[in-house]
């Protein structure tokens, strides 16, 4: 019979065991009553005639249970049966039964949902064909500090003609923009990302309408062709074919749909609305510009026939030979490669890690508890052993019993644990803050589910372990012996049980100290200034189209009547401009040259943005020396610029910079543009709080205009986002097409700044208190349990004079022992696992002294608290009703 053909009988067998029981019956009455037949015809009494029937069958309960073993089913009825017998019990003890199912909902629960994160950000592939052979290029400049920076126009074009080991290169715009969509019901505001005309085709993304762009219009041909989200083309196109093809306005521009990308196609961040090509002119090639700004992303295929190692030579190569080229504009630039996928993943592969070994040690701390809760349970059970085993049950009998009892428990928390986790997943993508991960979605698909099974499996396994191998143990003789006792019997089981304690404790200490350290970083990132006073500010953003808005003197017009008559608001005390927002974005970066130094001491990497009159007193930057913009700092006017403190410091230690002349080349020439440097500002920290401020030079905005400025408002009292309706209606009156957008408070935009830190803190921090509670539910149980064995033995140390203080320190001894050790392990271990967090702390060391002395420290004493109830519950015992008791 071929193994099918035996699956098949086996379950057949399995499925109709009734009938088959049935079927069996009949034959063994048939064959009794055939042999008593021909036994009374050999002249015996009926009586005798039967009794000689079943003998010669060999028993009918024998055969029967010879016949199940033949049909290769008795394990599984076993099994079965034992799954049975475990349901009964649990709800014989239902305080046991719900104290583990909890505890293991919660270990499984969290690990399902954290592991849906990391699946769906780190373990899942890109969706692009063959993203294995994907590598992002990059340029690094270590005069400037560069490293794995975007890369120059002219720069991704002379790597894509030049090396031949790329099968292709193309490339994104690093820094996407929000554009105005018109010509429907109501401006609304998009999302854009712009790529290269054979970016799509190379990374191998087909659209589900229409075509993706072509090679040709990387530059421009006329016509601006778009893609559109399925997202949105289904919001505000209705979904209709008929969009691909349709004309619309972009920023005031004419553009055409021509296609619409997949389903939940995203790149390259979770929010695109609209993907544009560039349209380069092609004179820009050869302007100086195209290889002095950098702002691409560059995304190459790997040959078939190369290696990474091959590519990279080449680059190296072709890098080297652009800076003899270009000795002024590649000066010192190289470049680089890196897997595209580990290269998005960037800070966000460690925290995510983190969290993934957090739940997992919740998860081991939550095994050793109900493993310690079973041990205890089969303590309980040892009467019922002793029968079993007396009655002939073997040892693997009565340990594959215990067994299935575990795998039963681990079923209903199991199951309870993916409901959680399920729970914990969506609540994870409401709660995640913006830059936390590159996704905004965990998919709880088919690998989350058989993760979630396997992990209850392998908790099943765990915490059955030492029960299963105590049951194992248990012979006849020494079970009978124990009947009575009330205790888990043996050093051994002592040990076992004082070992999970320790576990308990040396896990629960490595996730406190981790949260403890979080925790102290974001006090840290708390108290940093970021140079400027965020309360009672609010902010709006606005993008000019270029069509309506086509000179200085009509954008320098717009912006000065909105900050006018928002300045007339009431409860408005002061309202300006910038380029920038701080704590969000730095601005674009160039090199500087001060007048009267040598030719070779140029500065290099300085912050450059814009802002209008008003905006440092509106949002509180204090002014160290000289002065701020004012109305006459006009296009017609001296030009001038304001520093902040930082490039004042290191590039003026020991002369006024008042006065000083500057430019934003490297080295001057004709068409070099000289500013008076009028003022210092205090340095406002630009793109994060753990970032000190950049040196910074910003240029009056009458004098060099922006379409697209952030307005800033600041009120006398009270929530300064009241006022965004007014300033809306402002902004219609002066253009009823113009969208206001990105209205926010900045005070929001200061506590978000430090929301992705306290939100890992806030998690680590609930698993820590977690595993805290159950680490001291192990040592009040052993202390419990230590104590109620003791008993006896602490009557007559009583009877004979023992004090009930020196019962209490008796019982507390070998409880803090076991604290003790697990607290030595737990300092050990955490000493190797806080090291991955590195990256993720501000102003605190991995292994900070004070955090791991003062937390350790509170761990010992909670852990002394929970053996206190049960040190004194024992020095309260009547000795003489303990001694007559034994």
């Amino acid at each position: 019979m071929s193994w099918r053909a035996e699956v098949v009988e086996r379950l057949r067998s399995l499925l109709y065991r009734g009938r088959e029981e049935r079927e069996l019956e009949e034959e063994l009455r048939f064959h009794l009553e055939m042999e008593e037949e021909a036994n009374v015809r050999r002249g015996l009494e009926v009586g005798e005639a039967r009794r000689q029937a079943r003998l010669s069958l060999g028993g009918v309960e024998r055969t029967k249970e010879e016949f199940r073993d033949a049909r290769g089913v008795r394990p599984l009825e076993d099994a079965a049966r034992d799954v049975r017998l475990s349901f009964r019990s649990f709800g014989r003890s239902p305080g046991f039964t719900a104290t583990a199912v909890l505890v293991l909902a919660l270990g499984i629960g969290a690990t399902t949902a954290i592991f849906s994160a990391v699946r769906a950000v780190v373990l899942k592939p890109l969706p692009f064909s063959e993203p294995d052979r994907l590598y992002m290029l990059w340029e690094s400049n270590p005069e400037m500090g560069w490293e794995q920076e975007t890369a120059a126009p002219a720069n991704f074009l002379d790597w894509k003609e030049r090396v031949s080991a790329f099968e292709d290169v193309e490339a994104y715009n690093w820094y996407p923009f929000q554009a105005t969509l018109t010509g429907l019901d109501e401006p609304h505001v998009l999302n854009v990302t712009e790529v290269t005309g054979g970016f799509f085709s190379m990374v191998g993304v087909e659209p589900m309408l229409g075509r993706t762009f072509t090679e040709e219009e990387t530059w421009a041909t006329g016509e601006t062709p778009v893609l559109l989200s399925a997202r949105t083309w289904r919001t505000l196109f209705g979904g209709k074919r008929e969009a691909v093809g349709s004309p619309i306005t972009v920023n005031g521009a004419g553009a055409r749909v021509v296609g619409v990308m997949p389903e939940g196609f995203s790149f390259p961040t979770p929010d695109v609305d609209l993907w544009g090509a560039f349209g380069w002119e092609r004179e820009s090639r050869t302007e100086a510009w195209f290889r002095r700004a950098h702002w691409l992303r560059p995304v190459a295929r790997l040959a078939r026939d190369a290696t990474p190692d091959q590519a990279d030579a080449q680059l190296q190569g072709v890098a080297a030979r652009l800076q003899e080229e270009h000795p002024v504009l590649n000066q010192a630039m190289g470049a680089g490669m890196s897997p595209l996928h580990g290269f998005l993943l960037g800070d966000t592969r460690t925290p995510l890690l983190v969290l993934l070994g957090a739940v997992g040690v919740l998860l081991l701390i939550a095994c050793a508890n109900v493993g310690n809760l079973l041990l205890v349970r089969a303590a309980g059970r040892r009467r019922d052993l002793a029968v079993r085993a007396a009655l002939g049950a073997g040892r693997g009998r009565l340990a594959r019993q215990v067994l299935a009892e575990s795998f039963a428990l681990a079923g209903l928390g199991g199951a309870a644990g993916i409901t959680l986790g399920v729970a914990g997943t969506r609540l994870l993508e409401r709660l995640q803050p913006e830059g936390l991960l590159r996704v905004s979605s965990f998919p709880v698909d088919a690998a989350v589910v058989g993760f979630a099974v396997a992990i209850t499996a392998a908790t099943a396994v765990l915490f059955s372990l030492f029960p299963t191998l105590f049951a194992r143990r248990s012979g006849p003789g020494e079970a009978l012996r124990e009947v009575g006792r009330g205790g888990i019997a043996g050093r051994g089981s002592h040990r076992v049980v004082g070992g999970l304690v320790v576990a308990e404790v040396a896990l629960a200490l490595v996730l406190v100290l981790g949260a403890g350290l979080l925790v102290r970083s974001v006090l840290r990132l708390q108290q940093v200034d970021p140079g400027f006073d965020a309360r009672g500010v609010a902010s709006v953003t606005l993008n000019l189209p270029s069509s309506r808005y086509d000179s200085p003197e009509r954008i320098t017009a717009f912006y000065d009547e909105l900050l006018a008559r928002t300045r007339a608001l009431t409860g408005v005390v002061a309202a300006g401009a910038s380029t920038t927002m701080p704590l969000r974005d730095r601005g674009f970066t160039s090199d500087f040259f001060i007048a009267g130094r040598a030719p070779d001491d140029y500065g290099s990497n300085t912050v450059r943005r814009r802002a209008t009159p008003g905006y440092f007193e509106t949002m509180g930057v204090p002014l160290v020396r000289g002065r701020l913009f004012t109305e006459a700092d006009a296009a017609s006017g001296e030009r001038v610029a304001v520093i902040n403190d930082a490039m004042a410091r290191q590039y003026f230690p020991d002369q006024d910079p008042i006065g000083q002349r500057i430019i934003g080349d490297r080295i001057p020439d004709s068409t070099s543009v000289w500013r008076t440097i009028v003022g210092v500002v205090g340095g406002e920290r630009q793109s994060a709080l753990a970032t000190p401020p950049q040196i910074e030079m910003i240029d009056p905005f009458r004098q060099y205009t922006s379409r697209r400025m952030h307005v800033y408002f600041r009120v006398a009292s009270g929530d300064p986002t009241r006022l965004v309706p007014a300033v809306r209606s402002i902004v219609r009156e002066l253009d009823d097409d113009l969208p206001l957008y990105d209205a926010v408070d900045m005070a929001a935009v200061h506590g978000d700044s430090m929301a992705r830190d306290r939100f890992l803190a806030l998690l680590l921090l609930t698993f820590a208190a977690v595993a805290l509670v159950l680490a001291l539910v192990g040592v009040y149980g052993i202390t419990s349990q230590a104590a109620r064995q003791r008993l006896p033995e602490l009557g007559l140390r009583m009877a004979l004079g023992a004090r009930a203080s020196d019962i209490v320190r008796l019982t507390l001894g070998r409880s803090f022992a076991l604290v003790a050790t697990g607290l030595a392990i737990g300092i050990a271990a955490a000493l190797l696992a806080t090291r991955a967090m590195g990256g993720m702390l501000y102003g605190v060391a991995p292994h900070d002294p004070v955090t791991f002395a003062l937390l350790a420290g509170l761990l010992a004493a909670a852990g002394v608290a929970a053996s206190w109830l049960p040190a004194r519950r024992a020095a309260g015992v009547d000795p003489a009703r303990t001694l007559r008791a034994e």
